[in-house]
């Protein structure tokens, strides 16, 4: 083993360490402020950005490819996701408050599978690309 490889394994190591750091950092936040274990912020985040896309698409029609369309869809977007959000927090999350942490860990990881199925059965598993404005290239 040469130096140069020992130092690729080094920093390897590092970057892995350092997103494993994150990614429990990020949990222990969570879990410090809300008090339970969620592992659904993250399928909650991608909903969100599947239904700004949708809405894009939608208005679109309405107003036009510009601007507008845009950021009243992310606006649209980020409501429909606090709905859904309060809606599984009355619905799911009340009721697990008192509840061991596994069990929580189990149906908030449930409510991931819920909301990824959702998401293929509505947009389908190909990636989605929205308009690309490339005003710079424009004569």
């Amino acid at each position: 083993m040469t130096l140069a490889s020992l130092l690729l394994q080094l920093l390897n190591g590092l970057s892995s360490a350092s997103a494993l750091f994150l990614v429990a950092a990020g949990l222990t936040l969570i879990f410090g402020v809300t008090r339970i274990v969620n592992f659904a912020h993250g399928s909650l985040y991608m909903l969100g950005a599947y239904c700004a896309y949708g809405l894009t698409q939608l208005l679109a029609g309405a107003f036009g490819h510009g601007g507008a369309s845009f950021w009243l869809a992310v606006v649209l977007a980020a409501v429909v996701v606090a709905a859904i959000g309060a809606l599984i927090e009355v619905l799911l999350l009340k009721r697990l408050y008192a509840a061991p942490e596994l069990l929580q860990l189990t149906a908030t990881f449930a409510v991931v599978l819920i909301v990824r199925d959702a998401a293929l059965a509505i947009w389908g598993a190909e990636d989605l690309l929205g308009r690309v404005r490339r005003a710079w290239l424009a004569p």
